[in-house]
């Protein structure tokens, strides 16, 4: 007996399928298929680790490594990882909480992996061994990224309408006007002069939305205050990292990371507002993280030339 069905196609080879559902034989297994030939023909695993698999994503660099979340004995996440585009699989879950809904990467980016959660949306910097919450935390069952401008990030929830960030995923504000029905489970977005969001909802139809050219969404959304903000942000020599003043202790710390998830620097939160000098860094995107007592807060720093 098969339930559900979920697929995606590799960014870098669209002949490259792969399709993941639950398989139940007294106990439920995540079902594997994929296709290296458009479809024509399938190869198919089952997984036999007592979990459900809801959601499947390739990497952002590698087609032959691949990401499928669900939940395990129907509650606690489930995260295998593939480097070998399904033939043997890893469970990796460090940080996860809540059945995992969605996930979604970005192309270029073989570190980069958002997963959508019942408890909210979580970050990975490190190619999905550990995990970081957002502020968002809301059910997530949908996420979509610009294709213009990857910072730009929409979340459908279950029950709270549209989320929209632009930074990434650090903070996030509803943009829910017009939209009648507030359980999204799916978002698709058509970019052009003027991009265009559609929602599809549960029992209330399909919805959309338009976002003129350099607009960031529309004026329904909000974002919230961040205990992390970063100036100017991208930067060349020096960037100023400011910090909530509940943060700041002598336990806290701040780390930066490179794209690659390799610690490249680490500092004390003595004052709300951090120099950084940046000059004798790589050019590229990095993530920061601040650790404080049970909080833990992150943004990303963007180095040029």
């Amino acid at each position: 007996m098969n339930d559900g069905g979920f697929m995606a196609l590799s960014p870098l080879n669209s002949g490259i399928i792969i399709y993941t559902g639950n398989v139940y034989d007294s106990g439920y297994f995540v079902g594997v298929s994929h296709s290296s030939d458009g479809g024509v023909t399938w190869e198919h695993d089952t997984i036999g680790l007592g979990s459900r698999g809801w959601a499947v994503a390739f990497d952002g660099v590698d087609t032959n490594r691949v990401y499928v979340g669900g939940d395990s004995a129907y509650s606690y996440p489930c995260l295998l990882i593939s480097t070998d585009l399904g033939a043997t699989w890893t469970m990796s879950r460090t940080g996860l909480s809540g059945t995992v809904n969605v996930l979604m990467t970005i192309p270029g980016d073989g570190q980069l992996v958002y997963a959508g959660t019942n408890s909210g949306l979580f970050i990975s910097t490190d190619a999905g061994a550990s995990w970081e919450p957002t502020s968002l935390t809301r059910s997530v069952r949908t996420l979509i990224c610009d294709p213009g401008n990857e910072e730009k990030i929409f979340a459908g929830t279950y029950g709270y309408g549209v989320y929209a960030s632009t930074d990434g995923g650090m903070t996030w504000g509803q943009m829910n006007d017009g939209l009648t029905c507030n359980k999204v489970l799916s978002l698709a977005l058509r970019a052009g002069t003027e991009n265009t969001i559609y929602a599809g909802t549960e029992g209330g139809s399909v919805f959309k939305t338009t976002l003129a050219a350099g607009v960031s969404s529309p004026s329904s959304l909000v974002p919230r205050p961040s205990s992390l903000v970063v100036s100017p942000n991208p930067c060349r020599e020096l960037a100023t990292i400011r910090v909530n003043s509940s943060l700041v202790s002598p336990q806290s710390s701040l780390s930066i990371y490179d794209a690659s998830g390799r610690l490249v620097r680490m500092l004390q939160v003595h004052a709300t507002s951090i120099l950084v000098r940046t000059s004798d860094l790589e050019p590229g995107a990095y993530f920061i993280r601040l650790k404080s007592g049970h909080e833990t807060h992150t943004s990303r720093l963007v180095i040029l030339h």
